[in-house]
């Protein structure tokens, strides 16, 4: 088993161990179903490192989808000085929360 990996997922990068709980951006599927990312960039086994250029060869991590929510309103407020311009927007983003079950190496 590996210790940690760095995956990638929806443009971003993710350092994931076995058991741990992730939150990304909205990935299709309902709760139970697994997922498996396969864009594994690094991969650290007790002492032995592999770094991937640009993917290490092989690898994947699979997750399980704990829940489909969503994040906390975040509050956008425009102003325009001296206009009598004022807008407030709010926005609360899509996201899903993973269960790392396994990294394969």
């Amino acid at each position: 088993m590996a210790d940690y990996a760095i995956v990638q997922c929806g443009g971003k990068q993710y350092r994931v161990e076995v058991g741990a709980q992730l939150t990304v951006d909205r990935v299709a599927g309902d709760r139970g179903a697994e997922i498996n990312f396969d864009k594994v960039l690094f991969l650290r086994t007790g002492d032995s490192v592999q770094i991937g250029r640009p993917l290490v060869a092989g690898a994947a991590v699979r997750a399980t989808i704990v829940e489909q929510l969503r994040d906390k309103k975040i509050r956008i407020y425009k102003y325009k000085r001296r206009k009598k311009y004022r807008r407030t927007i709010g926005h609360r983003q899509f996201i899903t929360r993973l269960r790392i079950e396994a990294i394969v190496a």
